[in-house]
């Protein structure tokens, strides 16, 4: 027969016993278990006995709900307050960058929130999490696909507080994504963004400063090098070497980091790219050589670390004002029909050299595996018509005697 005392649950407290104190006062006292599973006596004081048991309940109940990570959360917690220590917890993390961070932010406020913020942790089921994953796959498949990731990563950091026996996003149908063709630009179409671009704002009776040229600039070197729009407003005097143009060999140009918009920072250069294989040095044809080496004139006398393309102030171009421009150009000459954005330009860079050479080495320009090169960037042939079963068809022409 087990006659010693019956163990504390993690996080409870045993009887509340008083004594006066030799002050007069009143002393509380309990056993309290904590969270790394020591049993520890938890005293407060007071005038009388009511008062002192009082306040060592307000601090027991404080101490219970500290987990010894900073966090205070529970099956009774609601996704609000989940997504608040979750975030929390991400501002702290040093192996993500400022823009991600930034990112999880945007979409806990605007994917999770409005939809499931007063829920509590033990209510969001895997019926709920499925229903409301394929409502927001309604508005497109990428606002489904954000809010199943975002809530499957805040779940998961609720399993590790032990505030939640499963992610209920592991059970929930997986989105189906939609099967898209990546569109290239052909020569025509390009000819027709670029004369847009040229003579934008360029006639007698137009008011205010005349454009500065440099959009027209980006675009080359975007279609030269296939980078992304930030990767080329993030180019800098450094990353440039002309040097053996006397030998007749191709301007290299280095790809070391990108352009990021963050939440009370701004527009600043990230010194690394999007990914480790988006670091890359890459041979850019004439065209692009030309618009670089006059931008290089512009700078001639600033700093190594200057970049190619600045605003009036000296300041980083920010990436969502290009594609704001581009836009309104397009839409002021009638071409919007054609759905140009600066990621058209990788794709067209992207096509054009596995149409020269093969998937592996435009997958390698682009700083992308084959795969994703393959899927979002590369567009496919047409197919070429086969006439032979149009010869064998022929025989079910109306009228032809059987024979």
């Amino acid at each position: 027969m087990n006659t010693g005392r019956d163990r504390l649950a993690i996080g409870t407290y045993g009887n509340i016993n008083t004594a006066r104190t030799p002050s007069g006062s009143v002393r509380a006292e309990a056993r309290f278990r904590d969270w790394d599973g020591e049993v520890r006596a938890v005293t407060s004081t007071g005038p009388t006995a009511t008062a002192a048991k009082t306040r060592l309940r307000e601090k027991l109940a404080r101490r219970s709900t500290a987990t010894g990570f900073g966090t205070a959360l529970s099956p009774d917690s609601t996704v609000a307050q989940l997504a608040a220590v979750w975030l929390e917890d991400v501002a702290i993390r040093t192996d993500l960058a400022p823009t991600t961070k930034d990112l999880y932010a945007r979409e806990v406020n605007g994917l999770v929130l409005p939809h499931l913020a007063n829920l509590r942790l033990r209510e969001v089921t895997v019926g709920r999490v499925d229903h409301y994953i394929k409502r927001q796959a309604t508005i497109s498949y990428a606002h489904g696909k954000h809010s199943r990731r975002i809530v499957s990563m805040m779940f998961n950091f609720a399993l590790r507080q032990d505030a939640v026996h499963l992610n209920p996003v592991a059970g929930a149908a997986r989105l189906v994504a939609p099967k898209r063709k990546p569109k290239a630009l052909t020569y025509a179409q390009i000819e027709q963004v670029r004369h847009a671009v040229r003579t934008w704002r360029t006639g007698e009776s137009v008011p205010g400063p005349p454009p500065d040229g440099q959009l027209r600039d980006v675009i080359e070197v975007m279609l030269g090098t296939s980078d992304r729009i930030g990767e080329a407003l993030a180019l800098r005097k450094c990353d440039i070497d002309d040097s053996r143009v006397g030998a007749g060999l191709p301007m290299r140009v280095s790809v070391s980091g990108t352009l990021v918009v963050v939440k009370g920072k701004g527009v600043y250069r990230q010194e690394f790219p999007k990914s480790d294989n988006s670091r890359r040095t890459l041979e850019v044809p004439e065209f692009s050589a030309e618009v670089i080496r006059a931008r290089l004139t512009k700078i001639e006398k600033e700093p190594d670390e200057h970049l190619l393309f600045f605003t009036r102030n000296g300041t980083p171009l920010a990436p969502n004002n290009v594609r704001r421009t581009l836009r309104n150009i397009l839409a002021g000459a009638g071409l919007s029909h054609l759905e140009v954005t600066p990621h058209a330009f990788r794709r067209t860079a992207g096509t054009a050299i596995a149409r020269a050479s093969d998937a592996k080495t435009a997958a390698e320009v682009l700083g992308n595996t084959e795969e994703v090169a393959q899927r979002h960037y590369i567009a496919p042939e047409d197919p070429k018509p086969h006439t032979a079963p149009a010869i064998h068809l022929a025989s079910f022409a109306p009228g032809r005697v059987a024979t």
